[in-house]
């Protein structure tokens, strides 16, 4: 009968034995003010003097930094806890955990996790304090009652806290961070500088630029511009960073967190701006327009995002007059800076449109047929300069790695037979492989070849001539494309005089222009002499990109 022995389950209060003595340790406080208080350390003596006692081997350790309990895996420290034990490979006996409420406060989730790890991993939940586990059923439920409770507590904590919270906030104090722009003082702040009995929230360095922004808001300033404007004083500032400051009542000192309910109330800090002004802001930024419509996805308006005001160098929108099915460019900053995306039927070589203006400015990049082929010679000549000296660094990188791989090799021997001391050794072969490296990682970037270079030639001067007809008869995206390889900063469009004002062309346009205009009857001239001096081949953009038509 005694053979049967090992088929007899564990009762539900007796411990099971086990070998494996490794645990792992979490500890955690709520806030940064704890940490102040030893309470970590108290959590870590403790943990370690129960793991001791009890012949365990805490071989991982977690947390160790506050971490609010009001989530589970909002806390980065319990979250990289729960991954790794369901992925380790040695799982360890236990968690150890000096009481249950700093494991977790979240109650019916905080009982999820423990028996997802008792189930699936096998590893158990140990209190420190009070020497309960998870590894009988008696000592389970026990844990979980006491999850239970950690969850009650946070509940009745709330319950006292939270209405003196809302006497705080509707008294005209600010709970939690202060927006940028302000120095945050008072009992509870984590700088020790920043230390005071009562609460002070005072505008600083940083405010005084943001009120000249709020400034330049109010008179309609758009924000890229105005973040070009922070940056030259020394405030760095994300688009969303700006967009949300506009709508915080927090700069104008009024208090508008929850806790206050429906009716805000006066703040007790001293005010960035007036109200006047953070409502002049509401109102530029709300600006309704109204007979038209606006949207960037449309095929009769494909410079949107291309062309530029010539005024604040913001990006034109585009609308439409409904009534009249016509498309205009506007700015929406700056007045009177409008204009028709084509001419209107009763044609006024005058009032020529966006679109026109623009396929006149492709047009004016195309060679006459008799400079075609003295430029393709011109363009052949210089990617064969770049081919040869790139070859000719090639060679040299190849022999100088040749060179130092060699070194490497003299300086082994004389290690291996006793010439140079240990750190001497070390500090050169550091140096070698350093210098080995560096060379290696710029020999392995292939060496692009100029394969087929006379079909690549006809496709390049294919596109450069022909850039008007592509961007005429292709879709949306063709269109944006072409655009973008050609003027990739955009182009300004000075809406009064009727022109274009390039920024910046794509370097194989500025070479043609370059070549029209130094050529002149001469069709045969050469505009660059010296190869070397050329930098076309560093900007790039000679193949052309397929636009699929």
């Amino acid at each position: 009968m005694n053979n049967y022995k090992k088929f007899i389950k564990n009762e539900g209060n007796e411990k099971p034995n086990t070998s494996n003595k490794e645990v792992w340790l979490y500890t955690r406080v709520s806030s940064h003010q704890q940490e102040g208080n030893y309470s970590l350390e108290y959590q870590e003596e403790e943990s370690e003097k129960f793991a001791r006692d009890n012949g365990y081997i805490i071989t991982k350790r977690f947390g160790n930094e506050s971490e609010s309990a009001s989530g589970d895996f909002t806390r980065k420290e319990f979250s990289e806890l729960i991954t790794k034990v369901k992925q380790s490979k040695r799982k360890p006996y236990g968690i150890l955990v000096y009481m249950m409420n700093r494991f977790s406060r979240t109650g019916g989730n905080a009982i999820s996790i423990t028996q997802e790890l008792l189930s699936k991993t096998g590893v158990n939940l140990i209190e420190v304090s009070s020497g309960m586990d998870t590894s009988t059923q008696l000592g389970e439920y026990n844990i979980l009652l006491k999850l239970l409770e950690a969850r009650k507590q946070n509940l009745d904590r709330l319950e006292h806290t939270i209405p003196g919270m809302r006497k705080f906030v509707k008294s005209g104090h600010c709970l939690g961070n202060v927006p940028k722009g302000y120095d945050h003082f008072g009992p509870k702040v984590v700088d020790p500088e920043k230390r005071r009995v009562k609460q002070e929230i005072l505008v600083n360095e940083d405010g005084k630029k943001l009120r000249l922004a709020w400034e330049w808001k109010s008179k309609g300033m758009s924000d890229p511009i105005i973040i070009k404007k922070l940056n030259e004083l020394g405030l760095s500032l994300t688009k969303q960073n700006l967009s949300s400051m506009w709508r915080r009542p927090f700069y104008c000192g009024i208090q508008t967190n929850k806790l206050v309910g429906e009716s805000p109330v006066k703040g007790n800090w001293e005010p960035l701006i007036s109200e006047e002004l953070f409502w002049k802001v509401q109102s530029v930024i709300s600006e309704n327009h109204q007979g038209y419509t606006i949207s960037r996805e449309v095929l009769e308006r494909p410079l949107i995002g291309t062309i530029h005001c010539p005024i604040c160098d913001g990006k034109l929108s585009g609308y439409e007059v409904k009534k009249k099915k016509l498309h205009y460019y506007k700015c929406q900053k700056c007045k009177g800076i409008s204009i028709n995306s084509n001419t209107p039927k009763i044609k006024n070589p005058d009032k020529s449109g966006a679109h026109e203006l623009f396929q006149t400015l492709l047009e004016s990049y195309e060679l006459s047929p008799e400079q075609i082929d003295p430029f393709r010679f011109q363009i052949e000549k210089i990617i064969n300069s770049y081919s040869d000296s790139t070859k000719v660094e090639t060679s040299i990188s190849k022999k100088q790695l040749s060179e130092l791989r060699n070194r490497k090799e003299k300086l082994e021997e004389r290690y291996g037979f006793g010439e140079i001391e240990k750190d001497v050794y070390e500090r050169l072969l550091k140096k070698v492989n350093g210098e080995i490296s560096i060379l290696q990682e710029k020999f392995d970037i292939p060496v692009e070849e100029i394969s087929n270079l006379h079909n690549r030639l006809d496709k390049i001067i294919d596109f450069s001539q022909n850039t008007c007809k592509y961007w005429v008869m292709g879709s949306l995206n063709t269109k944006r494309r072409i655009q973008k390889v050609i003027f990739p900063d955009g182009l300004v469009l000075d809406t009064r005089n009727r022109q274009y004002l390039t920024k910046k062309v794509n370097g194989l346009f500025s070479l043609k222009t370059q070549f029209m205009r130094t050529s002149g009857d001469k069709k045969e001239k050469l505009l660059i002499e010296n190869d070397e001096e050329s930098s076309l081949v560093a900007e790039g953009g000679f193949e052309p990109p397929t636009f699929g038509l």
